[in-house]
């Protein structure tokens, strides 16, 4: 952003989407999380100063546009969403901009156990997960994917048919054999990750990365924080979740094996790590699974 014609492009394009005039004060690339690296743009706009998101990108950029465009009416608090530039005329490359939400992760306060964190997650994500499909009318015809816990299992599977793998073939054989009966799939914003739930004076002020937004099995959506930070998993929190969801808890140790056998495909797939989790390491785990489970 420190080159003078994309500074003024960025400038100029600003402008247009939000019909008024300002001047770009700053620019940074974001920390990336499990999102793409956005910038933030702060600006003086009308003699205050505001700070925005640009984001550059294809699809996931307008798939996002356009779920953040229908939760505007709903009681969640997202970003505003205020331009989907997807020939790239400002830029050179598609680009979505919303505001900025000024707020800290809840992650910290989640790992440290604060009650307070831990209750506004959960009341988050069950809000989130409430959402109907009436309430999503305007993207409809983005709603056409929806993914079931069993989708996620054959998806997978997919790969090990063409890619042998003993563990993993003795790990979906008891998969498909002790499935149980699976929850009425919920709207997610597609990656409950902890450091999605923005928080400011201990309220929720955003929930952000709806890129992958869309419904699916809830349970498998709400442990993915649990599978990265295990440390999370004796707090109680899975139970409560469950309970608040009317979910049956006794389907937790199938959920962690589908979690195991899910991961090692994409690991084995893109030939790198997931987070703390080797090829290795998920291979193990399984082994662990099917004697804890056999």
């Amino acid at each position: 952003m420190q080159n003078i014609d994309l500074h003024q492009r960025c400038q100029d394009y600003l402008q247009r989407s939000l019909g008024t005039n300002l001047r770009i004060l700053h620019a940074e690339p974001l920390t990336q999380s499990s999102r793409l690296a956005p910038w933030r743009l702060d600006a003086e706009v009308e003699g205050e100063k505001r700070s925005y998101v640009l984001r550059l990108g294809g699809e996931g950029c307008h798939h996002e546009y356009e779920f953040l465009r229908a939760m505007q009416s709903l009681p969640i608090p997202t970003p505003r969403v205020y331009d989907w530039d997807a020939e790239g005329t400002a830029l050179g490359v598609p680009c979505l901009l919303s505001d900025y939400i000024f707020g800290d992760s809840l992650l910290a306060p989640v790992l440290a156990g604060e009650a307070w964190a831990e209750d506004l997650y959960l009341d988050a994500v069950c809000q989130l997960q409430s959402i109907t499909l009436e309430q999503l009318a305007p993207v409809a015809d983005l709603l056409a994917d929806c993914q079931s816990a069993a989708d996620v299992l054959e998806y997978a599977n997919e790969y090990f048919q063409e890619n042998s793998h003993p563990i993993a073939e003795k790990a979906y054989a008891r998969l498909r054999a002790t499935m149980p009966k699976l929850p009425e799939l919920c709207f997610s914003n597609g990656d409950l990750w902890l450091d999605n739930f923005l928080v400011r004076d201990r309220q929720l002020a955003g929930i952000i990365d709806f890129e992958n937004a869309g419904f699916s099995d809830p349970l498998f959506e709400f442990l993915l924080s649990f599978f990265i930070r295990p440390e999370l998993k004796q707090r109680g929190l899975i139970e409560r979740y469950c309970q608040r969801m009317h979910l049956d808890p006794g389907a937790l140790p199938w959920y962690h094996g589908l979690e195991y056998f899910d991961t090692l495909h994409w690991v084995l797939k893109l030939g790198k790590p997931f987070e703390q989790y080797s090829a290795q390491v998920l291979e193990a785990a399984l082994e662990e699974w099917l004697r804890a489970t056999g």
